[in-house]
């Protein structure tokens, strides 16, 4: 008897002792025994608040993450700060706390700062609204039955809107205020010019993108920002005569400004989508990381849906898909700060007797003229182009002869450029003097500089075979007196199956040209290296 009365009153004292136990545990887990825990997040300003009202009722729920009180904590920064803030390396305390959750503008944003490690996971979008164009509804009337592309803005831009239906307007006047919209245009622009998407790193270094970006950059009237030159535009008093005519934005600044119509050119409309990036490094913890991830999810449950709807944004947008790389978009940002409106060159074309060597079906100098043909046709009239053909006494006492003085591409010179290209013949000479003809080709380009286009000289031989009085040390001696730090202009060498020389390879790469030898001329990396040459900034 007196066994069982212990063995009962044991039992008895075990469950007591569990109740108090859970009690405790209970207790411990509602005062969060390990401590609070707090979420930085940083989001660009659009976003702000929708994203704040969101993390308000988040942390009205008290959360609990692993034994912390957890707590959501918003900044907003524009985005091309905190990515400038990462990409420096050490945190700059004046952008605020570093953020655990980082949610830019674009995935562009992300793009431009991601290196190994700094990111965990793919971000996630949160909200998203197209960029478009605000514009008058007279403007977007006329732009709407022209159906006009993203591939017609620079063109636009640098002419007249009297092709559309609206004389006196003049040219575009597109705004391009500071910030993602501004890129996103830019790209866009590019891949509609390259015909890819997304834009590739040799698409964004393209002549014919870097010319359509320069452009539409350099005919872009100043802003300071988006909302006045959204403002200029809704005034009803400017019209054609505004200083602005359209401006690049996100429908959501866009949409509900009086006076002031969206305009979605055709094409792939680029997005300003919004994504959630885990930032990874030793700045966040465990706890952190998981806050993080469970705070995305609150974003994207569909219960805040309304949060970003009333704002203008669609919410949780389906990923944009892979977009342009770091470097494509470094080099769109290089060329909207510093536009440059294409090449002008001049070509030095060697007609020594050697230049009629066959070469597949024809001869070298055929192939030459082909590739040059071919090459003017794919080049925008706003691109110069003149031809020089050089050998031994082609003129007179002149090694060369100016068979098209150098020009824009408009439709007459593109008409005498190809009549003296046909016109060209091999000499019988065997030997040339190209070291004279290119200095006197240098000096011309020197004084015949065009603004605001990479001015070069393609020297294009199967030689040298120069018999010339002119060194090469006197050559490159001559070049260096007549160059002009506020004129530079590059020289490109292409060398076909001769052996070239030391002196132009020097000459190239003091210019910041190209130097290629090629085996042969019938071959399309020759045709490529005439493009490149000529199409290149």
């Amino acid at each position: 008897m007196v066994a069982l009365l212990l063995l009962l009153a044991s039992v008895f004292a075990w469950f007591q002792f569990r109740d108090r136990a859970a009690d405790r545990d209970s207790a411990a887990a509602a005062d969060c025994v390990e401590g609070p825990a707090t979420l930085f997040v940083t989001v660009d300003p659009d976003l702000e608040a929708p994203v704040r009202a969101i993390a308000d009722k988040y942390n009205a729920t008290e959360p609990q993450v692993r034994d912390h009180c957890a707590r959501v904590t918003v900044t907003a920064r524009p985005s091309a700060e905190i990515a400038d803030g990462f990409r420096a390396g050490a945190w700059n305390p004046a952008l605020g706390p570093q953020p655990a959750l980082w949610i830019p503008d674009s995935s562009r944003a992300v793009e431009s700062m991601r290196v190994p490690g700094l990111i965990a996971g793919e971000p996630s979008p949160i909200a998203g609204s197209p960029i478009a164009l605000g514009v008058p509804e007279q403007v977007r009337a006329a732009l709407e039955s022209a159906r006009v592309a993203w591939g017609d803005l620079a063109r636009l831009q640098q002419g007249s809107l009297g092709e559309i239906g609206l004389p006196g307007w003049g040219g575009l006047r597109l705004a391009l205020p500071p910030g993602d919209a501004r890129v996103a245009a830019a790209v866009a622009v590019g891949s509609a010019i390259a015909g890819e998407e997304p834009l590739s790193d040799a698409g964004a270094q393209s002549g014919q993108v870097v010319a359509a970006i320069s452009g539409l950059a350099s005919g872009a009237p100043e802003t300071a920002d988006t909302a006045t030159a959204l403002a200029t535009i809704a005034d009803p008093a400017h019209g054609a005569g505004s200083a602005i005519h359209a401006v690049v934005a996100t429908e959501q600044q866009i949409t509900g400004r009086p006076g002031v119509a969206v305009f979605r050119p055709v094409g792939n409309a680029p997005v300003a989508d919004h994504p959630a990036a885990l930032m990874s490094g030793p700045w966040v913890d465990q706890t952190q990381n998981l806050i993080a991830g469970l705070f995305v999810d609150y974003l994207r449950n569909p219960e805040q849906s309304p949060f970003f709807t009333t704002a203008g944004f669609t919410a949780v947008p389906p990923p944009t898909g892979p977009g342009a790389s770091r470097t494509a978009l470094e080099k769109v940002r290089a060329t909207l700060v510093h536009p440059v409106l294409g090449v002008q060159s001049t070509v030095l074309l060697d007609v020594s007797s050697s230049m009629s060597t066959a070469e597949g079906t024809t001869t070298r100098l055929a192939n030459a003229l082909g590739a040059l043909r071919s090459t003017m046709n794919v080049m925008p009239p706003d691109f110069g182009l003149g031809v020089w053909t050089f050998g031994k006494s082609l003129d007179g006492v002149n090694p060369y002869r100016v068979q098209a003085r150098t020009g824009a591409l408009a439709d007459s010179q593109r008409a005498t450029i190809d009549a003296a290209l046909t016109s060209v013949r091999a000499t019988e000479n065997k030997t040339d003097q190209a070291y004279p003809a290119l200095l006197a080709a240098y000096r011309s380009a020197v004084a015949g500089y065009a603004d605001g286009r990479t001015n070069s000289v393609l020297l294009i031989t199967d030689g040298p075979d120069d018999d010339s009085a002119l060194t090469g040390a006197q050559l490159l001696a001559d070049m260096a007196a007549a160059a002009d730090p506020d004129r530079p202009v590059r020289v490109d060498v292409i060398v076909i199956g001769g052996s070239g020389t030391e002196t132009l390879q020097t000459a190239a790469q003091r210019t910041g040209g190209s130097y290629v030898r090629l085996a042969t001329s019938n071959d399309l990396s020759f045709g490529s290296a005439v493009v490149q040459a000529l199409t290149t900034p």
